[in-house]
């Protein structure tokens, strides 16, 4: 297992690897993770709404000046007292887009699908992103700005809507990085993390779990070559050393998108948090 200044050097060599490929890929391709249209089951984002790149989506609110689209699962009304879901979008996404991995959802919930602070290529970033940029401590710096003003929307929600329960919060890419970091940084904030081809960067591996640290169901595919999974395992393997409840399920073959096998575990793992019933 890796701990110590050692394990910490050894990690920061592997978190710098994948960011090195985002930053050849953003590069050579000069574009986002929109590129093409996903299979059923994936968050992958397809085709772009044609909407100017800053503007809310359709419908969108606001609380705690975060944008964000608001959807019902499993029949639920609006007016019920519900468990609250956060979808939180990857790089170069959009709310209105990253929704539809959640559509299917059969139990019921409030889904709340926060749009990114900053414009990227027609859709949004959480933090900022250059290719010739890959200090992880401005990365670590800018996950943590981010997942602060997410923790401050999650505060909002709670006092604007009547919820059940805390919120359970998962992501794609950099909606799973901080889906990690909402859980080690604002461990009263939420009730469960399920990251999704995400992972927690050296910098932010706390020093001790907290009291009442939610669990953590990281899903990741074992060939993805933007976010490798290395990286997410040593994270898993630290978290789970200082007393953390941490899972990883390992997908073979499947790179940087969510599978149908994937999306099964996650409806899975919601279901059982949102109902109060262990995963069968």
């Amino acid at each position: 297992m890796v701990t110590g200044h050692q394990g910490f050097a050894v990690s920061l060599q592997s978190f710098l690897r994948p960011i090195a490929l985002v930053a050849l890929v953003v590069a050579a391709a000069g574009c986002d993770a929109r590129t093409t249209a996903p299979p059923i089951g994936s968050s992958a984002p397809g085709s772009a709404p044609a909407v100017p790149p800053s503007a809310a989506p359709a419908g969108a609110r606001t609380a705690a000046g975060i944008h964000y689209l608001e959807r019902y699962t499993g029949g639920a009304m609006a007016d019920q007292t519900l468990p609250m879901i956060v979808a939180i979008h990857g790089l170069g996404d959009r709310p209105e887009q990253f929704a539809t991995l959640l559509s299917a959802l059969p139990v019921p919930a409030r889904l709340i699908v926060p749009q990114g602070i900053d414009p990227y290529h027609g859709g949004f970033s959480w933090f900022p992103i250059r290719v010739r940029d890959l200090d992880p401590e401005r990365l670590a710096g800018g996950l943590k700005r981010a997942a602060s003003r997410l923790a401050a929307l999650l505060s909002e929600l709670g006092r604007r809507h009547p919820t059940k329960g805390r919120p359970v919060v998962t992501g794609f890419s950099q909606g799973g990085m901080l889906s990690f970091v909402l859980a080690v940084e604002h461990p009263q904030a939420i009730a469960a993390a399920i990251p999704l081809a995400g992972w927690l960067p050296p910098p932010l591996w706390p020093s001790a779990a907290p009291r009442a640290a939610p669990p953590i169901m990281a899903l990741h595919g074992d060939a993805d070559r933007l976010l490798e999974i290395e990286p997410t395992r040593a994270a898993v393997g630290q978290l789970r050393q200082l007393g953390f409840q941490v899972e990883l399920r390992e997908y073979p073959g499947v790179g940087h998108t969510v599978s149908p096998a994937m999306r099964r575990e996650l409806y899975r793992q919601l279901a059982a948090h949102v109902t109060d019933q262990p995963p069968r």
